[in-house]
């Protein structure tokens, strides 16, 4: 009996202490169909694109989007999201975040951040090179965001607005996940396929056999034609081949010769 109400009160103190420690998370979107968020603190990375939540205050971090080698370990050559996290134990003690474009870093791809779970929407948005959210020297501090708020989070955006999103209703994507959602802010790489407009059909025999049939046609009736129009000479034609036909053959003239000279003989 003892052991168990001892257990019980642990367990109570346990839950107790939990629910009063500090964290923070650190939660991904990435709208630009490609490219892999990296989270880094202390040289170490974090997280590849899934939530990351600290136990206890998260200091000097790191974050941009690698895609393929393009970026440094160090977020070189890309824009860099940098981040300390903590519950503020003094006025403007709190957490701190903003965008560094300071070479040998450089704008690559739009980047964006808000709080969440406290100081909710407030953040920078860097959508293109030049943008005015960005450290360019190390003397701009006026681009730091800063929220005293406890225990809160960060939401790290790629080609997307930070301050205009739900950190836990992220469109499109369940927020522990890295894949691209499919909104209207998707990247879309151009292609090189090309349709032609019309399509080249060769020509066939049928031509030719209309045309030969068309000519053999007109020739039987240039020929009908022609008889059609002398049909008084045919008939004629026709009448004295019929007469040869029906007149005897007269008889060879040296019978009649013979017939002659016997006549005379007779007298």
């Amino acid at each position: 009996m003892f052991t168990t109400l001892l257990s019980a009160v642990m367990a109570a103190v346990a839950l107790a202490a939990q629910a009063g420690a500090e964290y923070h998370t650190i939660r991904f979107y990435n709208a630009c169909g490609f490219g892999t968020p990296t989270l880094l603190a202390n040289g170490d990375v974090l997280s590849t694109g899934e939530d990351y939540t600290s136990d206890g205050p998260f200091s000097s971090a790191i974050a941009y989007l690698q895609n393929g080698n393009q970026c440094g370990y160090n977020g070189e050559y890309c824009t860099l999201m940098e981040m300390t996290m903590n519950n503020p134990t003094c006025a403007g003690c709190g957490s701190s975040a903003d965008l560094s474009l300071i070479d040998p870093h450089a704008f690559s791809y739009w980047t964006s951040f808000a709080y969440f779970n406290g100081c909710e929407n407030t953040g920078a948005n860097c959508p293109a090179a030049g943008c005015a959210a960005a450290f360019y020297y190390s003397d701009e501090t006026q681009v730091q965001v800063a929220c005293q708020a406890d225990n809160a989070g960060l939401l790290i955006a790629f080609c997307a607005d930070a301050t205009t999103l739900d950190a836990n209703n992220l469109p499109g994507t369940n927020p522990s996940s890295s894949e691209a959602p499919s909104t209207s802010s998707t990247y879309v790489a151009p292609t090189t396929s090309y349709t032609p407009t019309s399509t080249y059909v060769p020509p066939t025999s049928s031509v030719v056999s209309s045309f030969s049939s068309s000519a053999s046609s007109s020739s039987a009736a240039a020929s009908s034609s022609a008889s059609a129009k002398c049909p008084a000479r045919n008939a004629k034609r026709s009448l004295r081949l019929r007469k040869r036909e029906a007149a005897p053959e007269p008889e060879p003239i040296v019978k009649m010769a013979l017939r002659h000279h016997a006549r005379r003989g007779s007298h």
